[in-house]
């Protein structure tokens, strides 16, 4: 797994507490195994399913919302932390001090 998988898999872990659910992977070393590799998203109380999801199926449990298409406003990770953080605007035209462009 690269650098990159991994951080993923961390931000969807913490995706995932701060739903109240576990972001869990198979404890299998078999490439051959048929869960080696896969994931689950787990509720406390109530009974774990099976080792099936991959983390493009996990990133769509997780965030069921980004799934409304590519012209969402809000469809890359980016996007959402653009949304919460002050910036610049996309298009880079910024308006004269006190009036309008």
């Amino acid at each position: 797994m690269d650098a990159s998988q991994i951080t993923r898999e961390k931000r969807l872990r913490r995706a995932a507490a701060r739903q109240g659910l576990r972001l869990s992977k198979s404890a299998r070393r078999d490439p051959r195994a048929q869960d080696y590799g896969k994931y689950r998203v787990e509720n406390p109380g109530r009974a774990a399913g099976d080792y099936s999801l991959t983390l493009d199926e996990v990133e769509r449990v997780l965030y069921p919302e980004r799934q409304a298409g590519p012209d969402h406003p809000l469809r890359r990770d980016e996007d959402y932390e653009n949304a919460i953080t002050p910036h610049a605007p996309h298009d880079g035209k910024w308006l004269p001090h006190g009036g309008s462009g």
